[in-house]
Parts: structure tokens; C-alpha cells; sequence
């Protein structure tokens, strides 16, 4: 991949469209595991009701499924490398954190509600607003899990060099204020594997379709710097019950983990009494890394008193 080229469009535009970025071996069993979540466009174009097609009809207001899923392909699928390189890449720290990850499907006659004008997301991805110059960049990705485009309801966007103007607290845009940014030829179409990278303060808009035949499936991944404390959207503590999270934790290793908030091997909160307590809740995971970690710290501390006997 040309990151370079794609951070500056990112940097620039606030936004960019990485074709095919994730293999597509890699990418299947997701795509497989997403297809069962929801119904195919057949079910939800025959009108039936029932428990498979009901959820998702309400679009906007719908509860959508949520990491850690039920699938580990899936849940795995915001920690892929090619993943993580981006999200490295463009907030430029390896120390990162998953803030969001959630799925949602798209489907004809399916209302996108407010959506539907273009705003800027950043009122629920943070406590405070975007800086001009921003220190503490926040990264939201689409990764495509099926093909994408015009006629399933890509996103459309808009550059932020034509928003410049336009102070970023006035978060949505009234079509007849401006209806020039409603015709921006903007539009985050790709081929399933594809990720669209963009920032919180980047107006865009969905599209309601109509027709037949329409289903549009991906992953919303959002990522932030460590140090951002006060850009959240969900609370990954909240899921500690859930199967799929136990499944998570003990599939995963310290490069993952990090990423959720799980203190890195070496640092103050490991001791002997710690890593055997966390080990107790998650038997599964691997703890080798941190034990190991434990041990290099107890020599370095331990070397210069042995060195003075």
C-alpha cells in the first residue's frame, strides 16, 4: 500500500479510500461469519416479519452488533495488521487505542434518518471538539465487507479543504444552507476489503435507497492515541460477562490487548500476584509475555545490588 499517499489525502481531504486494502483470503471468513449476523437482501425485500428481518428495519434507531462478537474472525478483523499499520500510520503513534467497533448492514427502503444530512461525528466520538491544529488525531475506518458503491448507498463525502470556513462546532449542515456541498462528487465506494479512512470533523452523508436487491455489510473501527482520554464511544470493561469477550482475551496476545487498554508486559501494575489473578479470570490466555517481562524487570532492579556484594 501507498500509505504515504493516502495519509495526505487523509491529512488533507480528512478523508481517503484504500481499495482492497485486506487480503482477500483474510477477509473471507469475516465475510462469511457478517453474512449470518443479517438477512440476505432477498429476505428483506419479500417484506415477511420475523425475528431475522425485523431488527433491521428501523435503520438509524436499530441495535447493532457490537466487538467482541461472535465470531472471532470477526472480532479479529479491527486488529489486522494491514489494520493496525493504517491506524499507526495515520495517528502517527504506535500507541493506539480501539475505541469503536461495531457492524451495520444497509439495506433498500431502510431509513438512514439524520444521517441523511451531512454532519460531522465527532459529537459522540469525544468530549471536546477537533483541534485546528490537531495534536490528537482520532481515525475512523469502514472496512468493507462487501462490495460498495452507488447503487448499495456509499457514503458520500466532502473535503475538508472545502469546508475550511465552516467553524466545526456547527456539527450539521441544513441542505439549504448549503446545497453546494450536497452535490460533492465525494463518494466512498470499494471493493469488499476495502477500508475508508476518515476524521470526525469530515462532513459527510448516507443515502436512502429504494429498488431491490440491496445489501451493504461493514465494520465501523475507530481509533485514537492513548494519551486521548476524552474521545470514547464504547467501554470495553462494560462487555467483562460476555462469552465473546473471554473468547477475545484468551485468543489474543499483548499487541491486541494494548489496543483495549490492557497494561503492556513491564508495566507497574504486572507483579508474580497480579499476572497469576488475571490469569485465574482469563485461564486461556497466554501470559508467557508477561512473565517474562516481570522477570527482565526483577534482574535489571536486582543487578546493581549484586553487583555491589
Amino acid at each position: 500500500m501507498r500509505l504515504d499517499e493516502y495519509r495526505t489525502a487523509w491529512d488533507d481531504d480528512g478523508w481517503c479510500v484504500i481499495p482492497a486494502a485486506i487480503p482477500a483470503a483474510d477477509l473471507e471468513p469475516a465475510r462469511r461469519a457478517a453474512a449470518r449476523l443479517f438477512p440476505t437482501a432477498d429476505e428483506m425485500d419479500s417484506g415477511v416479519s420475523n425475528d431475522r428481518t425485523d431488527p433491521w428495519r428501523s435503520g438509524v434507531d436499530t441495535k447493532w452488533p457490537e466487538f467482541p462478537y461472535p465470531s472471532r474472525s470477526l472480532s479479529h478483523l479491527s486488529f489486522h495488521d494491514v489494520v493496525l499499520q493504517i491506524a499507526s500510520s495515520f495517528l502517527r503513534t504506535d500507541d493506539g487505542r480501539l475505541y469503536m467497533s461495531t457492524i451495520t448492514a444497509k439495506y433498500a427502503n431502510q431509513s438512514s434518518g439524520y444521517n441523511q444530512l451531512l454532519h460531522a461525528d465527532f459529537p459522540n466520538h469525544s468530549l471536546l471538539v477537533p483541534q485546528v491544529d490537531e495534536q490528537y488525531p482520532l481515525l475512523e475506518l469502514f472496512i468493507y465487507l462487501t462490495d460498495v458503491s452507488s447503487a448499495n448507498g456509499a457514503t458520500r463525502m466532502v473535503s475538508r479543504r472545502r469546508t475550511a470556513h465552516i467553524p466545526v462546532e456547527q456539527h450539521t449542515l441544513a441542505y439549504a444552507d448549503f446545497p453546494e456541498l450536497y452535490d460533492d462528487p465525494g463518494e466512498a465506494s470499494g471493493p469488499a476489503g476495502s477500508i475508508v479512512a476518515y476524521r470526525p470533523d469530515v462532513y459527510h452523508r448516507s443515502v436512502d435507497l429504494s429498488g431491490s436487491g440491496v445489501r451493504r455489510i461493514m465494520m465501523h473501527s475507530s481509533y485514537r492515541p492513548a494519551a486521548a482520554e476524552w474521545s470514547q464511544f464504547q467501554g470495553w470493561a462494560f462487555k467483562g460477562f460476555a462469552p465473546e469477550w473471554h473468547d477475545f482475551v484468551q485468543g489474543s496476545g499483548p499487541k491486541e490487548l494494548a489496543l483495549l487498554g490492557f497494561p503492556e508486559p513491564g508495566h507497574p501494575y504486572w507483579t508474580a500476584d497480579t499476572i497469576t489473578r488475571v490469569n485465574a479470570r482469563y485461564p486461556g490466555l497466554d501470559m508467557t509475555p508477561w512473565r517474562a517481562a516481570l522477570r527482565s524487570v526483577s534482574s535489571r532492579t536486582l543487578a546493581p545490588l549484586l553487583s555491589t556484594r
